[in-house]
C-alpha cells in the first residue's frame, strides 16, 4: 500500500484553478489521490468541502449546489465515476446540469498498479460511451487554467466536463 501523497504543488494548482472559476463546494470520496486535492481545498477560503460515501452521492451534491446557482463540483475515483452512468446520463445529461469531475486516474499507463489496470482501460471509452467530454491533466501546461476552462465548459455547455489526473499530476 502506498503511503498518502503530500500537499504538492499539481494539487495546489488545481485548488488555485477551483478558486479562480469560482468554485464554492467540493463533494468527494476518500481516495489517497483526492485526499491531497481536499488538503489543499481546505485552505481556500469560501469553498467548502464535502465527504460523500459514495461516487452518486458527490455528484448529486455537486449538481445540487449547481442547480442552486452556486458552483459545485465532484472529485471521485475512475472506478467510482464508472458506476454513475445512470446518474450522468439521467440527471445530468436530460437536465442539462453543468458538472466538473475531476477523476483520478487509476489504472492508467502512469499509475500500473495491477488491480487499478482494468478500470484504467476502461474510463476513456465509457467517458465517450456517455459523450462526456474530457481531458488529461497535462503537467507541461498549467494546471490551474485547466480547471478553470473545464468549470467554464461545463457553464458553457450546461453538462459535464471531466479532467482526469494521476498522482504525478499532483506533484
Amino acid at each position: 500500500m502506498s503511503e498518502p501523497l503530500r500537499s504538492l504543488e499539481g494539487a495546489r494548482q488545481i485548488a488555485r484553478g477551483l478558486a479562480a472559476a469560482h468554485v464554492r463546494v467540493a463533494a468527494s470520496v476518500p481516495d489517497t489521490w483526492i485526499g491531497s486535492l481536499v488538503e489543499e481545498l481546505a485552505k481556500i477560503p469560501g469553498l467548502k468541502t464535502i465527504a460523500a460515501c459514495r461516487e452518486e452521492e458527490a455528484l448529486a451534491i455537486a449538481c445540487g449546489v449547481n442547480l442552486a446557482g452556486r458552483r459545485g463540483v465532484a472529485l471521485v475515483q475512475n472506478a467510482g465515476l464508472l458506476n454513475c452512468g445512470g446518474l450522468l446520463a439521467s440527471l445530468v445529461e436530460l437536465y442539462r446540469i453543468p458538472l466538473f469531475l475531476l477523476v483520478s486516474y487509476r489504472g492508467d499507463p502512469r499509475d500500473p498498479i495491477f488491480y487499478h489496470v482494468p478500470k484504467g482501460r476502461h474510463t476513456e471509452p465509457v467517458l465517450r460511451a456517455l459523450g462526456i467530454p474530457y481531458a488529461l491533466a497535462d503537467r507541461r501546461g498549467s494546471l490551474e487554467e485547466q480547471v478553470r476552462r473545464g468549470v467554464e465548459y461545463t457553464l458553457e455547455a450546461l453538462g459535464a466536463f471531466a479532467l482526469l489526473f494521476s498522482g504525478e499530476d499532483l506533484e
